[in-house]
């Protein structure tokens, strides 16, 4: 009888410590999830001007999104604060979504490269446009007759909720169930990224 109450103390003792393995103010941190609401989903908040969004971009995010658990989704925020030509680009990627997946990954991936690869800057905001809607072979006109239809506003509406979170610890911000956000500074592998993400999304 003593070793099955000392078995079945030591089996409550592990999941007690699996549960409490990411803490409050070391690995993340709780969000109004009422300002930020988002269920069921992780969310990525970005810039395409910011470097480290970019090396997100490439060498986290894909496996990251192919790991979430069973249930849960993905949706990044551009936000549109971070100069240069913030609001242009936003728009321009706000736009290409609405048109389809791929023109969205065309036109960000091209910003990406003309910033951070190509060190190169644009003129003007019509410069910023017109590189972007080219990037996914979308027309000019198109742009200028829905850029302020329904879908495109709610589109930026949403990605705007991104910039008070942006303001605690920059970007990329990483937020689980519109609740909590991780500190990205205390990720150490993609395991450890996986794993927060599993228990913060069962919370």
């Amino acid at each position: 009888m003593l070793k099955k109450t000392i078995a079945l103390a030591a089996l409550f003792l592990s999941f007690a410590t699996s549960a409490d393995t990411y803490q409050e103010g070391t690995h993340y941190q709780a969000l109004d999830a009422a300002k930020f609401n988002a269920p069921n989903k992780v969310v990525k908040i970005y810039s395409v001007n910011c470097p480290f969004c970019y090396k997100y971009d490439k060498g986290v995010i894909p496996g990251m999104v192919k790991n979430l658990p069973s249930g849960v989704t993905y949706d990044d925020y551009h936000i549109a604060t971070k100069p240069p030509l913030g609001d242009e680009k936003s728009l321009v990627l706000a736009y290409a979504l609405s048109q389809s997946n791929d023109a969205f990954k065309q036109v960000k991936a091209a910003y990406y490269k003309h910033y951070h690869d190509d060190k190169a800057r644009f003129a003007s905001g019509e410069e910023a446009i017109t590189f972007g809607l080219k990037a996914a072979n979308l027309k000019r006109a198109d742009f200028d007759a829905n850029k302020n239809s329904p879908e495109v506003q709610k589109t930026l509406t949403k990605w705007d909720l991104g910039n008070e979170v942006a303001k605690i610890q920059g970007i990329p911000a990483i937020v689980v169930n519109g609740k909590y956000l991780i500190n990205t500074k205390s990720i150490r592998n993609m395991k450890m990224l996986d794993e927060m993400i599993a228990e913060l999304a069962a919370k």
